[in-house]
């Protein structure tokens, strides 16, 4: 996993927003979630892809990374709350901790994150392995049988 520093930053933070980057090609959806962007005191972007999870910071800019113009490529971001209701709990809570999600066969394959927040709530972002290699939310403390916390 690249970036745990920048996690182990957000620890007793508060989560304020969250954004999500959808991957469309041609007019179609490709994928929902295809960047996961929270706002602790910075914006924090998580990508799961390839075996890696990667987390960086980023700017509150978020029109350089939806264009579209005459290519077949978009990326329209929205906020995660419009898509997915549930995740209006998350905001105003502080992260207590986070946990790295590896796959149980090898714990040096990264599939995403579970984050800690107060008040007993949990949030999975994980890269779904099988059928599809698709990012996923969980809105509770359900690791998904193929992974296991490191």
């Amino acid at each position: 996993m690249k970036g745990k520093e920048i996690l182990n930053s957000c620890k007793n933070k508060v989560l304020g927003s969250g954004k999500l980057q959808s991957f469309v090609l041609h007019g179609e959806l490709v994928e929902k979630i295809n960047v996961t962007f929270l706002k602790f005191d910075k914006w924090v972007k998580i990508v799961s892809s390839d075996e890696i999870t990667t987390v960086a910071y980023v700017n509150n800019d978020f029109d350089e990374v939806n264009f579209d113009g005459n290519d077949p490529f978009h990326y329209p971001i929205d906020s995660i709350d419009n898509l997915f209701p549930d995740f209006k709990k998350y905001k105003g809570k502080q992260l207590l901790k986070w946990k790295e999600l590896v796959w149980k066969n090898n714990a040096a394959m990264s599939y995403g994150i579970n984050l800690y927040f107060k008040d007993n709530l949990n949030l999975i972002i994980h890269n779904k392995t099988m059928p599809d290699n698709k990012i996923e939310y969980i809105f509770q403390n359900t690791i998904p049988e193929d992974l296991i916390e490191k």
